[in-house]
């Protein structure tokens, strides 16, 4: 069940965070063409949009990672722990509890950041620089969310990779 979820959260998150950069794609085109005929430009606000449709789906996609437990990291301690499972699998908790302080550190600076960013005007039309930065926060929920599922899936999947029977 857990595996399941942990699944669905990574193809959810790859799939916004490919529809964020298609979107961005799209964008930086239309303003290369828009460009090209005279008296009409470009969009006034492509960059800026490019940057935060980006880190948006990085963000969104460490949510993904994070559930599915992919993180970047030197396995140099995986290969010294490989005859002792019960080892392997204490580290592994330690890195996820780890990770889950880390994104709530994420959450909390992010969401101070974006209230104090409140009244700071974007380039973008409409939109003011707290409204972009509150992707900190968002973004630092879901990582905690697949950070307990990996962790949960950890705990609970036996060695031979099959989830335990829940008492």
């Amino acid at each position: 069940m857990l595996t399941k979820v942990q699944k669905t959260m990574d193809t959810v998150t790859t799939a916004i965070g490919a529809i964020l950069l298609a979107v961005m794609f799209l964008v930086i085109m239309a303003n290369v063409v828009l460009r090209l005929i005279p008296n009409i430009g470009g969009f006034s606000w492509y960059m800026e949009f490019s940057q935060y449709a980006n880190v948006w789906a990085l963000l969104i996609g460490a949510s993904g990672i994070a559930a599915a437990g992919t993180n970047l990291r030197v396995e140099v301690i995986d290969a010294l722990l490989e005859r002792f499972p019960w080892g392997l699998k204490l580290t592994r908790v330690i890195v996820d509890v780890a990770l889950i302080v880390y994104y709530a550190i994420l959450t909390w600076s992010g969401y101070e950041l974006a209230t104090r960013a409140r009244q700071a005007v974007s380039t973008m039309p409409q939109f003011t620089m707290g409204q972009v930065y509150m992707i900190f926060p968002v973004a630092g929920v879901l990582c905690i969310v697949g950070a307990v599922i990996n962790l949960l899936v950890t705990l609970t999947v036996k060695e031979e990779g099959k989830e335990e029977k829940a008492q």
